[in-house]
C-alpha cells in the first residue's frame, strides 16, 4: 500500500508545482525509506518518532546533506498523510531533521571566470551557443536548468533583459552586460538559425530540442577541465561565482536575493559568509602593515 500512497503524493507535488528534478529526488529518498520499512518490517501507518531516529541512523552510510534531504522527504510524506487524513495525527509534525554544517560554495575568482569563458572556441556554430550559454549563467546566476529551459521569446535584446522562470514556478527578471548582449546578437544571426532546427530552446542540443541538465553540465566540465579548473567546478559554480562577484561589488542582499530567486534571505545570506571571507584573503594581501 505504502508504494500506491507514494504515487498519490507524487501527484499532489505535481499539482503544486513541482519540478520534475524535485520530482526525482523525492522519488529515489522515498524509495530508501520504502526499502528500510520492508527490510525491518514495518507498517508505515505505525512509523512514528522513535522509528524516525533509527531510520536516521541506518543512513550513515550516505553523505549528511543527503540524509537531511532524506529526512526532509519523509518528513513531507508524513505531512500529506495526516492532511489527507491516512493518519489522524502526524507522527513526525515536532521532529527536527538532522542537523549539520553545510559547506560554504566555492566561487571562481574573475581571473578564473576570464580564463573559464576564453576558452571556448567561438568559429563554430555549436561553440559560440556554449559561450553565450556559459557567459549568460555568470551574467545572471540563473540555475543550470533555468538557463536550458530558456526560449528565444524569453531573452529581450531591445532591454538587456531575460525572464526566468524558477522553482515552484516563479518568475523574475534579470539584466545582462552589453558584453552578453552582443554575443547574443552574434549567436542569434550567426549560429541559432543551423542549431535551433525551427525549435524554440535558445540553447537546443545537436537535435534541436531542449538539452538536458547532465548534457549542460558536461559542457561547462568540459570546458573547465580543458583550462584546469575541473577539480573546482560543480553543477552551480557559476551561479555562486555570480553571487560572490555582486556581494563583492557592492550589490545590496536583497536586491541579490531577487536576482537568484531565492524564497528565503536565509538562503542569499549564505553567500555572506563566502564574499566576507573573500575580502579578509583580498585585505590581508592588499594591505601593506598586514603583511609584517
Amino acid at each position: 500500500m505504502l508504494r500506491e500512497v507514494i504515487v498519490e503524493f507524487k501527484v499532489y507535488l505535481l499539482s503544486k508545482n513541482c519540478s520534475l528534478n524535485t520530482l526525482g529526488a523525492y522519488e529515489h529518498d522515498l524509495k530508501v525509506f520504502e526499502d528500510y520499512l520492508n527490510e525491518k518490517g514495518i507498517n508505515f501507518l505505525e512509523f512514528d518518532e522513535r522509528h524516525f531516529e533509527d531510520f536516521i541512523s541506518h543512513l550513515s552510510d550516505f553523505s549528511p546533506s543527503t540524509i537531511n534531504r532524506i529526512a526532509a522527504a519523509v518528513k513531507s510524506l508524513y505531512k500529506f498523510l495526516h492532511l489527507y487524513e491516512y493518519l489522524d495525527k502526524n507522527p513526525l509534525e515536532d521532529t527536527p531533521l538532522p542537523q549539520y554544517e553545510k559547506p560554504l560554495p566555492k566561487a571562481l575568482s574573475f581571473e578564473e571566470v576570464q580564463k573559464l569563458l576564453n576558452s571556448v572556441d567561438t568559429s563554430t556554430p555549436m561553440g559560440l551557443r556554449d559561450r553565450v550559454m556559459l557567459e549568460l549563467m555568470y551574467a545572471t546566476g540563473m540555475r543550470i536548468s533555468e538557463t536550458l529551459s530558456l526560449r528565444v521569446l524569453d531573452v529581450s535584446l531591445e532591454n538587456s533583459l531575460v525572464r526566468v522562470v524558477g522553482k515552484g514556478n516563479k518568475e523574475r527578471v534579470i539584466p545582462f552586460y552589453k558584453r552578453v548582449k552582443d554575443l547574443l546578437v552574434k549567436y542569434l544571426e550567426e549560429a541559432y538559425p543551423e542549431i535551433s532546427k525551427g525549435k524554440p530552446y535558445l540553447f537546443p542540443n545537436y537535435k534541436g530540442d531542449r538539452m538536458s541538465r547532465i548534457g549542460g553540465w558536461k559542457i561547462v566540465k568540459g570546458y573547465a577541465t580543458s583550462v584546469g579548473l575541473g577539480y573546482k567546478v560543480h553543477p552551480h559554480v557559476l551561479r555562486h561565482t555570480f553571487a560572490t562577484h555582486m556581494l563583492l561589488g557592492g550589490c545590496d542582499i536583497r536586491t541579490l536575493q531577487e536576482l537568484l530567486g531565492h524564497s528565503s534571505i536565509t538562503t542569499t545570506e549564505r553567500y555572506l559568509k563566502v564574499s566576507l571571507s573573500r575580502v579578509y584573503e583580498v585585505y590581508m594581501a592588499s594591505h601593506p602593515l598586514a603583511k609584517l
